[in-house]
Formats: structure tokens, sequence, C-alpha cells
């Protein structure tokens, strides 16, 4: 059981109003700027150095006593899953907050600004430098473009992700993903007059079909969204598929990516098609006994909380696996409906998940 915590805590209080102001701004992946001026604007507010750098990521950096020594990184993204024309009305209802995408990711990055604030004050010192970023590109096709680049970017000694809905788990491991698009090309025509002619969608439902039938038993495929043809009473001349593939070992899911990559490239004469890899999360995962898993188990136990579930997931992590930086993914509350526009996250919880955050970066930092 966690300890008591004050309602009063002007912390809680800040965090709460923070995840208000920004879950107003739209943030879908791909034009993310809009919010990510405005968690600038909080950073310079409190004298960190700040930066914004070549994809859009929002940096804040406290360079410790020593700032050659490479960083512990701490990053949330921005973006959200919903598009500029869903509307935001957040709001606080009771003990709860209500709005698209507060808790996956938006209140994961008001807290960036909390530990900023933290830094600022001196409370966080150590002689480790310290890099806050709020990051581009982790939804949909986003395909990790803000971490990957700011991985590549910034020496690491550690990478914390910060996710809103994840109090209860610790993410220890990837589960790696690989998205294709498949498209198909014919000369098209009428329905009846060009009966004999090819149709890119027969052939895009065919490799679909195809595809999954070629899928290995226990791994995973999904034909998430097809497009084609111009109207009912014509052979569609265009189609395309967007395929997701998952596993958790990385050998398995490219090998299933060849499988199926080859069986979406497959079509009848009169058919071009081409399969394109568009995106690649990695999988991989973290010894147990690793430095940075066992601080963050520390961590939850100076925030006076019970042991996390150990899992893998499919977050920001995953792009630290390929290039060996230790990694972990910490959670700040509970609450439901993720990826839904009545998504609501729980603030009592915020408390304790806010304690954990301060004691890893303590831990780590020291």
């Amino acid at each position: 059981m966690s300890r008591r915590r004050s309602a009063a805590d002007p912390a809680l209080d800040d965090l709460v109003e923070l995840t208000l102001r920004l879950s107003a701004i739209p943030a879908p992946t791909g034009d993310e700027g809009p919010r990510g001026d405005a968690v600038r604007g909080l950073f310079d507010a409190v004298g960190l150095e700040t930066d914004r750098d070549e994809v859009g990521n929002v940096l804040a950096r406290r360079p410790g006593t020593d700032p050659a020594l490479p960083a512990v990184v701490v990053s949330a993204h921005l973006d959200t899953v919903f598009g500029p024309e869903v509307v935001l009305e957040p709001r606080r209802d009771g003990d709860r907050l209500v709005a698209p995408g507060v808790g996956d990711n938006t209140v994961a990055v008001a807290t960036l600004v909390v530990l900023a604030r933290d830094l600022a004050a001196g409370t966080l010192a150590g002689p480790v430098p310290v890099v806050l970023a709020a990051t581009v590109g982790e939804e949909g096709l986003g395909d990790l473009r803000g971490a990957k680049h700011l991985l590549r970017t910034v020496p690491a000694r550690a990478y914390v992700s910060l996710e809103g809905h994840l109090l209860d788990e610790l993410v220890v491991g990837g589960i790696g993903s690989v998205r294709l698009r498949a498209s198909y090309e014919g000369p098209g025509g009428h329905s009846w007059g060009d009966r004999d002619a090819p149709s890119a969608v027969h052939a895009m439902l065919a490799a679909g079909a195809a595809a999954l039938q070629a899928v290995p038993p226990g791994r995973h495929a999904n034909l998430g969204v097809a497009h084609g043809g111009t109207t009912v009473n014509a052979i569609a001349g265009r189609a395309s598929l967007l395929v997701d593939l998952r596993d958790e070992d990385e050998d398995r899911l490219e090998e299933t990516t060849r499988i199926v990559s080859a069986a979406l490239g497959r079509a009848p004469a009169g058919i071009t098609a081409r399969v394109e890899r568009i995106g690649h999360r990695p999988a991989g995962r973290m010894a147990g006994d690793a430095p940075l898993v066992r601080a963050a188990r520390a961590a939850r136990a100076d925030a006076g909380l019970r042991p996390a579930r150990e899992d893998v997931g499919s977050t920001e992590c995953n792009a630290a696996f390929p290039l060996d930086v230790p990694t972990v993914c910490v959670g700040l509350t509970r609450g439901a409906d993720m990826h839904r526009e009545s998504e609501w996250i729980a603030i009592p919880p915020l408390a304790d998940g806010l304690a954990v955050v301060r004691a890893l970066v303590r831990r780590l930092t020291a």
C-alpha cells in the first residue's frame, strides 16, 4: 500500500493544471508543433537550457556537476491518436481528468514540466546530466521518429519513457512491430464493358488473404486499413493495404515480415504490386538484474508502492534496444478508454506516480 500524500500537494495541483492546459492543444502525429511550443515555453519559464531539435522534439537540459557524463534521458511523447477534427474540451470530473489523449500521453508531458521545475529548484540535483524530452511521432505511423532521433543524438546512460496509464506496470521489454504498405495498380475500367480487365481491389483482397494464411502459427498479423477503387461500377485501378506485424522476438518478426511481404507481392497478370516497409519498432528486453530495472523497482519502494507487474509493451523504449541503451517505461496513474474521446485518468494516484518518477531520477543521477 502506498503512503498517504496530502491532497494539497502543490506539485499535484500543478500537474493537474498543466495536464488540462496541454490537453486543450491539438497534437496529431506529425503536427505536434503547437503543443511543443507550449511545452518549450514552460521549460523556458523555469530557466533550464532548452532546444528544439531537427525533428521537432522539445528538450530541456540540466548539465549536472559533471556535464561530460552521458545523460539520464526522460521522455514523454507529445502526439495523440486524435486528428484535428476532434473537439478538445478537457475537464475535471470529480477525481478524474477527462479528455482525448489525457493519459496517452498528455499527463506524462505535463510531468516533464514538473520535473523541469524540480531540476531548476535543485531538488533533483546530482552529478549526472538530465535531459527531459517531449518527443514527436510516437503514435500510428510516426514510427518513433522522435525517440529514435533523440537516442541517436543525445548520449544516454539510461532512458526512461513516461506513460500515463501504467502506474501498476513496469515495462521492461518491447513488443516489436513492422508496418507494411502494399500497393496494387492496374488498368481499371468499366465493371461490365471492361469486365476481363484485372482489378486492383481484387488483387489486394486475394493477396491480403494469402498473407494471413501464410503467417506461421502463434505469430501476429493485422490488415489494418484497406483503400481502393472509385465507385461501385468501376474496376479498381488502384488499391492499397496497411499491415501491422508484431512479435516479442526480433528474429521471428523479421522472418514473418519476409513471409508476409512475399505473399503481398504476388499479383495476377496486368496488376503491378509493390510492398514497402514504412515502420519498424525493434523488439527487445532488459535483463531482470539490469541496474536500471533494479533502480526502477527500488524507486517504487521509495514511494511506498508494491512491486509492479513487469511486462513488455509497445512504447518509446523500443527505440533504445538496438542501441543497447538501458531503458524502462514508467507509468503515472490509472484510467481507461485509451484511444477513445472519452479517455480519463484518476487524479489521486498521480501523487504516487510522480513520487516514483522523482525517486527514480534521484537514484539515477546520484
